[in-house]
């Protein structure tokens, strides 16, 4: 069997091409896609994909809990321990891919004999990085264990799908946007193109930035959030008597909600309790403790990630954080979409300039393309497409299922 694998930051799937198209398989029923996450229990019991989410849940938030694992490719990070072993980060993304290829031929009742893995176009802005993220994908993979397995672009991919739906030959601009990379393609696309083996000449440019879904949610925290956490608070240092100013990397290390595990030391902690007292308002400490060692960054990324999922209904929503358990983090916020849009500027920028680099790389002007098909969750935030609807016009823009278009394409790599 030939599958292909949408490897995610976020979620993750598996798909195949049958005689009515690709089709994703349901690992468990009703479960088209899987959590990119991980748990360890406190007995050391290792779960996968959603059922890991539900462990984590159900065990009131203990354990281990790794999310947006495929972030950390590009990263130097250290081992992490999960369960009763400690782990580098590549061992656990191939214990992931395992664990999607494992379910496939289950479900099925076939052995996976090849497999496509989607990539973004660029893992970092660096270019170093971005060869090391590259490597270590393909360690990976080569550990998970199926002989044949080729590598395509997630963008790429996305227009595979796309194309399906076509009766005549367009020229496609693809936006992907996941949770750490947001990626660009131009492509000629049609029906006479889609048996082709040889895709090569159809693909005129990419580009690809390292800012996406994670680093939106990051901006939302700046934007709303941060003086829960200290900013504009005020503190007396020792020997003194006059509140001032008090700033701390932590405050923007924890904007990086996937990466809080990495915080945790005995260090830190003692830090926190030594400055507690000294704060003019000290509860901003103990959200601070409470956010990165009781293990709360993921339940308020996704928090975070269902208030930007309500901009696609209205222009103003409630942000709330008040259900997991935590009285010292009781959080609600009134947010507007024209705040946060103004929060991501910066973002939004790099977009405009990705855009600009892939219509160089294929050399043609914006009046060339034909359609713009956008994928991935951050494509339906509203001030996104907005983007692209002032550069290409509104008429031009098409979507399909955000979270499956990529993995679809895959399986028509893979076939």
């Amino acid at each position: 069997m030939r599958i292909g694998i949408d490897f995610g930051t976020t979620n993750s799937a598996v798909a195949v091409l049958g005689p009515g198209g690709p089709r994703l398989l349901e690992l468990a029923p009703g479960e088209r896609t899987q959590r990119t996450v991980i748990h360890a229990s406190t007995e050391g019991e290792i779960t996968f994909g959603n059922a890991a989410f539900r462990a984590y849940v159900e065990q009131d938030l203990s354990g281990r809990f790794l999310r947006s694992i495929k972030a950390f490719l590009s990263q130097d990070v250290p081992k992490t321990t999960l369960g009763r072993r400690r782990y580098a980060f590549t061992e656990l993304i191939s214990a992931y891919l395992r664990f999607l290829i494992t379910g496939a031929e289950r479900v099925t009742g076939e052995t996976v004999t090849h497999v496509v893995v989607g990539r973004p176009v660029s893992f970092s802005n660096d270019v170093e990085r971005d060869e090391l993220a590259l490597t270590r994908l393909q360690q990976a993979i080569a550990d998970a264990g199926v002989g044949s397995v080729g590598l395509q672009l997630e963008p790429v991919a996305a227009a595979y799908r796309y194309e399906l739906g076509l009766d005549r030959e367009r020229i496609v601009l693809v936006g992907d946007f996941g949770g750490g990379t947001s990626d660009f393609a131009i492509l000629r696309c049609g029906p006479e193109r889609t048996a082709s083996r040889d895709r090569l000449d159809d693909v005129l440019g990419t580009s690809g930035v390292a800012q996406a879904g994670d680093v939106l949610d990051g901006r939302f925290m700046d934007t709303f959030l941060m003086d829960a956490f200290g900013r504009g608070s005020t503190w007396v240092r020792p020997y003194r008597t006059e509140p001032e100013p008090w700033d701390h990397p932590v405050q923007r290390q924890i904007q990086r909600l996937y990466y809080l595990h990495l915080l945790r030391s005995r260090e830190l902690q003692e830090g926190l309790d030594r400055l507690e007292p000294r704060m003019t308002d000290p509860t901003v400490v103990r959200r601070l403790r409470r956010l990165i060692f009781d293990d709360l960054g993921y339940p308020m990324a996704w928090a975070i990630e269902a208030a930007k999922r309500a901009f696609a209904d209205g222009p103003a929503v409630t942000f709330r954080f008040d259900e997991f358990y935590s009285e010292a983090l009781d959080l609600r916020r009134d947010v507007e979409l024209g705040t946060y849009e103004e929060g991501c500027a910066a973002v939004l920028d790099a977009y405009r300039a990705a855009i600009d680099e892939v219509l160089v790389r294929a050399g043609l002007t914006a009046d060339d393309v034909d359609d713009v098909f956008l994928t991935g969750g951050t494509s339906q935030l509203p001030f996104v497409r907005g983007l692209f609807a002032e550069r290409f016009g509104p008429g031009r823009l098409r979507s399909a299922d955000a979270f499956t278009s990529v993995c679809e394409g895959l399986a028509v790599a893979a076939a």
